[in-house]
């Protein structure tokens, strides 16, 4: 059995919420980058301008290099000057770390940008005449910008959290007042076809998708119930057809018998009268049933029901028909119709067992079971649910194949199933039926 899938609009719900997510980590993607662009940006800029600030106060003069206070103080705590030979002119004491990097970068003879440890240093040489006097090293320490883009990114996610919240909340209203004429239409539609076949939607004078639609079932009601009506004329008048022709061979074997037969005449006589009874009695039940009128209020056992089904069942040497644990269940269903989805699944466990048919009954909180296993063959199909479409019939059967296909109509008119459980070993026909 295959599970039911997800509702239109959960569908359409969750592909607004998986659609709107993605795009809010797109944008907070882009959005991020172009800030660590811009962050990395400024940081290079800041450095570029204190460094040259820095080497117009650098004066080289007999060899010796000194640097002189700018108004601004830009010799601070993040500026290194060495002279030429990579000797330190004056600047900050630091740790072991940044003292590694920055003495990395006093001989640089170019622009020489180093980032490490969330620190970011730039050396660039003082020339004169062609030649590098002296060299400065800045350092800008990037934990504020961390700080800064670490808010910001905190900030995208719980927008995007709530925009994408907000998005699947008015996804689910829409649809919901987008959907509900057509549920209502559903709903309407499945009351109707069990209880007025003649009632039909009213034109709403627009021409929106809701009015073709209304339209367009309107049209296939009238289909079914012509369809539905055609059917109930017809058994009708098949049942009226057959029930003459019956009542006909009925009064003559009963004449006959009156006769003073045989013995063995007079049995034979008796197996047609009770095979007329029953044909007619299966008569009934299917006129019952295409004109709905069979009673819903009737109920029946279990045992009752079993014993009706295997009363004319076809007997076969060394074939037994066992029972375990029927008791004394309530079957809220009329008996012949209830034996009449039973009595082709005893028939055709018969038909196929080897030595034995075991019929049980199983009870769950809102179904009563009634299975029917046989230690037969098994069943070879690839799809054992064909096994119930009208004309399908096993190589070596004598009959129309209609028998289980009826059964399982007759099952479900009642509210029930008849299905396979098993395939084999043994092989398991359940007759479903419910509880209340």
């Amino acid at each position: 059995m295959k599970s039911p899938g997800r509702t239109l609009q959960s569908r359409i719900v969750w592909t607004t919420t998986v659609v709107t997510a993605l795009a809010m980590a797109a944008m907070i993607g882009t959005v991020m980058l172009i800030l660590q662009a811009l962050n990395m940006n400024n940081v290079e800029q800041r450095l570029t301008d204190q460094a040259s600030a820095i080497s117009t106060t650098i004066v080289v003069a007999d060899g010796s290099i000194t640097a002189s206070e700018t108004p601004n103080d830009s010799i601070d705590d993040t500026t290194w000057i060495y002279d030429a030979n990579g000797g330190l002119v004056e600047g900050p004491k630091a740790g072991p770390k940044v003292t590694q990097v920055v003495e990395s970068l006093s001989q640089s003879t170019k622009h020489r940008r180093v980032e490490k440890d969330e620190r970011v240093f730039l050396a660039i040489p003082v020339r004169d005449d062609g030649a590098t006097q002296a060299v400065v090293v800045v350092e800008a320490s990037l934990e504020p910008y961390e700080s800064t883009r670490n808010a910001v990114f905190l900030g995208l996610v719980g927008l995007g959290a709530v925009v994408t919240a907000g998005s699947a909340a008015v996804a689910a209203w829409t649809v919901r007042r987008t959907l509900a004429p057509v549920e209502s239409m559903a709903t309407r539609a499945e009351d109707w076809s069990e209880h007025d076949l003649d009632a039909r939607f009213d034109a709403t004078g627009t021409d929106d998708e809701f009015a073709r639609l209304g339209r367009t079932l309107n049209v296939l009601l009238d289909r079914v119930a012509g369809a539905l009506r055609n059917e109930q004329q017809l058994t009708a008048e098949l049942a009226h057809e057959l029930r003459t022709p019956l009542t006909a061979i009925r009064g003559e074997a009963e004449l006959t018998r009156m006769a003073g037969l045989p013995p063995e005449v007079d049995e034979r006589l008796g197996r047609v009268i009770d095979l007329v009874d029953r044909m007619s009695a299966t008569i009934a039940s299917l006129l019952a049933i295409a004109r709905g009128e069979h009673r819903t209020d009737a109920r029946t056992t279990a045992a009752e029901l079993v014993a009706s089904a295997t009363k004319h069942a076809p007997a076969r040497d060394n074939v037994e028909i066992s029972f375990l644990d029927l008791g004394d269940h309530d079957v809220p269903a009329p008996l012949e119709l209830a034996a009449r989805a039973l009595s082709p699944v005893v028939e055709n466990a018969v038909r196929h067992a080897r030595s034995t048919v075991t019929i049980s009954v199983a009870v769950t909180e809102r179904t009563i079971d009634v299975l029917v296993s046989d230690d037969g063959d098994g069943i070879t199909a690839a799809d054992p649910d064909s096994l119930f479409q009208s004309g399908t019939r096993g190589p070596d059967s004598t009959g129309a194949g209609l028998g289980l296909a009826l059964a399982r109509r007759v099952a479900r008119t009642l509210g029930g199933d008849v299905r396979v459980t098993s395939t084999g070993a043994p092989t398991t026909f359940a007759l479903t039926l419910p509880r209340f």
